[in-house]
């Protein structure tokens, strides 16, 4: 049995609808997520007391893509606090560097990108839209295969009823 086109019509404009409220909804909470960063975190300058462990890529002219290193900085309260981190680039004892950190004045990854909350707000539309594709196609075959084994069920009966007479 084919869809007919004022039925894709419809399924398409449902698609869309709950495609756009599923990007709007993860939108809203990923924004309002990133809006409190700063109530529980904050960024200090931090100086960096020794280089742990240098990554592998480091023996390679290539730009090095980070090292765990210890950092020390300033608490809120004004005692010194130490934490290790992974940083972006490498960097020797000495030198200082911005770093978020948390209410518990532990180093913390800092707040998302715009541009991330907007890929996973459309990522969640895109997946609820074809969550309910999926599930729309799979009632339809599913129904279609009860139909069809209900015409084949009569249509047995029907051979029981009249094979015995005739045939």
């Amino acid at each position: 049995m084919h869809t007919s086109s004022e039925g894709r019509g419809l399924m398409a404009a449902l698609l869309l609808i709950v495609a756009c409220a599923t990007s709007a909804v993860a939108g809203c909470v990923l924004i309002r997520e990133a809006d409190g960063w700063d109530a529980d975190h904050r960024r200090v300058t931090a100086q960096v007391v020794r280089v742990l462990r240098v990554p592998v890529a480091a023996a390679r002219p290539a730009p090095v893509p980070g090292a765990v290193a210890e950092l020390a900085w300033t608490g809120r309260d004004g005692r010194p606090r130490t934490g290790r981190t992974v940083l972006p680039s490498a960097h020797a004892p000495g030198d200082r560097v911005e770093l978020w950190v948390d209410a518990r004045e532990t180093p913390a990854s800092g707040p998302p990108p715009v541009g991330l909350v907007v890929l996973v707000a459309l990522l969640g539309g895109l997946s609820a839209a074809g969550g309910l594709w999926a599930a729309g196609h799979l009632a339809r075959h599913g129904r279609q295969a009860w139909t069809a084994r209900r015409a084949v069920a009569g249509w047995e009966g029907e051979w029981r009823a009249i094979a015995p007479r005739g045939r």
